[in-house]
């Protein structure tokens, strides 16, 4: 294998039964930045907003905390619900992303010292609502209006981060999204000895659903948690240059997602966490060099840590989404594809970071196709006549916004 050549995906080391490792450490908090208390960018690394003034660096001089979600106590005028939903519900309504963000930690942080204490996870039910309350800017377009970062007024670093900021908001918004929107499937709603499905899980040979546990929820409100954390790094550094969250139009490709999976568990799964979040994996390493390229490491250290970070996100997603197959007593790689080619047939075009999804426990033969001498292939790209639907039946003008959103997010759009 020549040097800097990826290994061969049939070598890569296998999770057991399709589990990443660190995800129990991750529940614990030892995994990511400082059991989610590391809410300001530091010298060097994240940091918490009492840390020793050394750690904090010349950039948050005068500066600490850099906004309300480094300092979720300014939001204690605003009253968190008694049930986990009825928080997600919330924040799901609060425009602004600060408090969004701020709103999370503490609503994290109420719930899970509850459940710490061996106290039932109040989960509730709520209405929340089709798409998330957004602040007037940033003007919402077409993918294909989104200024390229090659040539965004306000420069290269800035139009990333803008652009990593705007992945994040509506990370937080997709994960808390799932918790209110699947709230009625919690184990409390059904009986010990239910029989059948509920909604999307019902299905003609399943064994008993008995619910959802409280740890399906928890899991998406500590991912909401590690989002908040990834957007508040990315507020603080445009702030650090200039610029601030709105300043550059955005899309809203990301929520049709959420949109599209509304009714579907087994969806909203395969979709959101195993696949939008697994772009993550694919193109951070690449953006991260070609900040540093520009001799911007300040902006590529923090890349590099939210792209390390949502590889506990793909894992959760996958764990999750094994458990469903599980229940419905069907092949997690067969309903995965059908998921996929339904609802993101975007996601199946590469190049992928097979490495780091293996790891998450995102098996290759799941999103990938082999060739004729059995290797993995980056993808499936999308016919070369935009005018014409493609084998899956997609619109050219629907191609044409998925390689205009691919792009963006740097499938395409970093390499030269």
């Amino acid at each position: 294998m020549k040097q800097g050549q990826p290994a061969p995906v049939s070598t890569l080391d296998r999770p057991p039964d399709g589990i990443w490792r660190g995800l129990e450490d991750w529940r614990a908090g030892a995994v990511g930045a400082g059991a989610n208390r590391a809410w300001v960018w530091g010298k060097r690394d994240a940091v918490p907003a009492d840390a020793d003034p050394k750690h904090l660096g010349p950039e948050n001089e005068g500066n600490v905390p850099p906004g309300a979600w480094a300092s979720p106590a300014s939001t204690e005028a605003i009253p968190l619900p008694d049930t986990l939903a009825a928080c997600a519900d919330l924040i799901l309504r609060t425009p602004d992303p600060a408090m969004k963000a701020a709103l999370s930690h503490r609503a994290y942080a109420k719930f899970e010292r509850e459940t710490r204490r061996a106290d039932p996870l109040a989960v509730g039910i709520a209405s929340p609502p089709a798409s998330p309350a957004r602040p007037a800017k940033p003007e919402l377009v077409h993918p294909k209006d989104v200024p390229s970062p090659k040539t965004c007024a306000l420069g290269f670093s800035a139009a990333m981060m803008h652009n990593i900021a705007h992945i994040e908001l509506n990370a937080i918004d997709l994960a808390w999204d799932t918790v209110a929107r699947f709230a009625p499937m919690h184990a409390s709603r059904f009986p010990r000895n239910a029989g059948g499905g509920e909604g999307s899980l019902k299905k003609k040979g399943a064994r008993a659903f008995a619910g959802l546990p409280d740890a399906f929820f928890l899991d998406f409100a500590k991912v909401a948690d590690d989002e908040s954390r990834h957007l508040g790094w990315c507020l603080q550094r445009l702030q650090e240059m200039g610029v601030a969250y709105g300043d550059i139009p955005a899309h809203n490709v990301l929520w049709e997602g959420a949109q599209s999976t509304a009714d579907s568990l087994p969806a909203r799964l395969a979709v959101v966490p195993c696949m939008q979040e697994a772009r993550g994996l694919d193109a951070g390493p690449r953006l991260v060099s070609k900040l540093r390229g520009r001799g911007d490491n300040r902006s590529a250290d923090i890349i590099a840590r939210i792209s390390a970070e949502e590889l506990a996100h793909v894992a959760v997603g996958v764990a999750w989404f094994r458990h469903v197959c599980g229940v419905l007593s069907v092949d997690p790689r067969a309903a995965f594809s059908a998921e996929i080619e339904t609802h993101a047939p975007e996601s199946l075009r590469g190049p992928f970071n097979h490495a780091h999804r293996v790891d998450a426990g995102l098996e290759p033969d799941w999103y990938a196709t082999r060739g004729d001498d059995g290797a993995f292939r980056m993808g499936r790209e999308f016919p070369e006549d935009e005018g014409v639907a493609g084998d899956e039946g997609l619109s050219g003008e629907l191609v044409r916004r998925l390689r205009d959103v691919l792009a963006m997010e740097g499938v395409s759009d970093l390499d030269d």
